[in-house]
């Protein structure tokens, strides 16, 4: 799931991993071949990032995902499928792939690297793939559950492994991605002791996690697996990931040469630009309202579809996006982002600011003295704050009253909406497929769904999108997307770009058109 933190694209899962701890994607590909890896360069020199948060966990079963937290990950474990920097598929562990015909997008067929090695010298096989993708989709609680649920594998000679899905899943090849973790294959000495993947790395990367020259919560180190297939992919002695909660010292850091890169903020700018720090941006997230009650269980006036479109009307979102986010942030009716199936440009604007149309809506529907519901949301997310407080603050003015709570961490956010107390959520979430979207978000037993509540038309679209093909699978996704739109269970309020900032030094630095960076195995540091 993807809560956005304040200084990495996390993607929408996130808030699925604190329901967990409280209690509990892009184009589809028929196959894909070429790609290839970067050019050789010298082990000479420590690539250093910054990251605004300790690893979850190393067990790509439990960790999270996007921005830093996805370097953790991809250092140390080679994905069965890779991103390439314009956001298409490429070769990782496999070379080849697709769907097989005439199985309605149930089975899914791999054909793997050969001479590929896990890090501990053991041969990346069929079995292993297969194993380590049966034990993914048992143990996983991260921001891929709901989508790898079902799925078994099963090895097919020395060199293909076949995947099988419940019923038809459009994004088998986005999981597979490092993004989605479940291709971050595990070795059978990880899988013989689950415990020890916490701490350590069982993934045939290009680097690996050096527990020992690390510590927790501060730094962690990646040496160079030399038995990667690949060496000439490897550019660094080692990889340092430094942990640095605060923006204004990972600034100062990057500004003194202690860090290469990090993920920051739009009031970071100026500063960079007078240092002559690179800036990287990209959209890669929104923030807004997710309207849980939408059956009005809780708040009986959020039952009705013309209060819930009321209150979009209610929302200036372009004054709250350049209030919050300045020249980064732009206006938004839809709870996704560009570069992903399920957004539409055309439903942009469909709730213009109208506060006069969202009282009368309000009168029609019964409720035009107002009413009240109670919200929760991360206020350790200085953004998703301020824009929390602008539409409170603007709901009130057609007499809506938002009850607002704030929790003070992931743990206390997860918390609160396993408590059934609340109406709605507000988050930073990022981008990411229909698919996972309406997995964590609208269907029942949702995570973000805690009231198992049913979207009027969503089963029968959602359906639909699930057996679509590539050539139809935008359009269906989109379908979707309108219904939710329409429906009005969520209050998107503004797309964010997520800036990165670099030292000049630093070349091969990408993001894609979701916003996410390249693998930093890709990086390299020159004069």
């Amino acid at each position: 799931m993807a809560i956005l933190a304040s200084r990495a694209n996390v993607r929408g899962w996130r808030a699925v991993a604190a329901v967990a701890a409280a209690g509990t994607v892009a184009a589809l590909l028929a196959g894909c071949s070429g790609g290839g890896k970067s050019s050789s360069s010298t082990q000479a020199t420590t690539l250093t990032i910054a990251a605004s948060s300790a690893p979850g966990s190393f067990d790509p079963t439990k960790d999270s995902n996007g921005g830093t937290q996805t370097m953790y990950q991809e250092l140390a474990y080679e994905p069965l499928i890779e991103k390439a920097a314009d956001g298409s598929y490429a070769p990782g562990l496999a070379t080849k792939w697709g769907y097989v015909a005439g199985q309605e997008g149930k089975q899914f067929e791999l054909t793997l690297r050969q001479g590929a090695k896990f890090a501990d010298g053991t041969a990346v096989t069929a079995e292993a793939v297969a194993n380590s993708l049966n034990y993914f989709s048992k143990n996983v609680t991260g921001p891929s559950a709901a989508s790898v649920k079902g799925i078994t594998a099963q090895a097919e000679g020395s060199d293909k492994v076949l995947l099988t899905a419940p019923t038809p899943n459009p994004i088998i090849a986005e999981l597979l991605t490092p993004y989605n973790l479940a291709g971050n294959v595990m070795s059978a000495a990880g899988l013989a002791k689950p415990s020890a993947l916490a701490n350590a790395t069982f993934g045939a990367g290009p680097y690996v996690y050096q527990p020992s020259q690390s510590v927790t919560g501060d730094h962690y180190v990646f040496t160079p697996n030399k038995y990667y297939y690949d060496q000439k992919r490897i550019h660094f002695k080692e990889v340092v990931i430094k942990v640095i909660s605060n923006n204004t010292s990972a600034m100062q850091a990057l500004r003194s040469g202690q860090v290469d890169v990090f993920a920051g903020d739009s009031t970071q700018v100026s500063t960079a630009k007078s240092a002559g720090v690179k800036i990287y941006s990209g959209t890669n997230g929104f923030t807004g309202l997710f309207i849980m009650d939408w059956a009005g269980k809780l708040s009986p006036a959020l039952g009705n579809q013309q209060v819930r479109q009321a209150l979009n009307y209610a929302v200036d979102r372009k004054a709250i996006a350049k209030a919050v986010f300045g020249d980064y942030g732009t206006p938004t009716d839809q709870p996704n982002t560009p570069g992903w199936d399920a957004y539409d440009k055309s439903l942009e604007n469909t709730y213009s600011y109208d506060p006069a149309k969202a009282k009368q809506l309000l009168k029609d529907a019964g409720y035009g003295n107002g009413f009240s519901f109670a919200l929760v949301y991360n206020s350790f997310e200085p953004t998703t704050a301020k824009v929390v407080q602008a539409v409170a603050d603007q709901l009130g003015k057609v007499g809506v009253t938002v009850k607002l709570t704030g929790a003070s961490n992931f743990s206390e956010l997860g918390t609160d909406l396993s408590s059934n107390k609340f109406s709605a959520l507000s988050l930073g979430w990022g981008g990411q497929t229909q698919f996972v979207n309406t997995n964590q978000l609208w269907v029942q037993g949702a995570s973000v769904n805690p009231y198992n509540n049913t979207v009027p038309g969503l089963p029968a679209a959602f359906s639909a999108y699930t057996s679509s093909t590539d050539a139809d699978r935008n359009a269906k996704a989109q379908a979707v997307q309108k219904i939710i739109v329409d429906q009005a269970v969520s209050i998107p309020v503004v797309q964010s770009k997520g800036l990165w900032f670099a030292s000049s030094k630093l070349k091969g630095f990408k993001l894609d058109p979701t916003g996410n960076p390249n693998n930093a195995a890709d990086w390299t540091l020159g004069k």
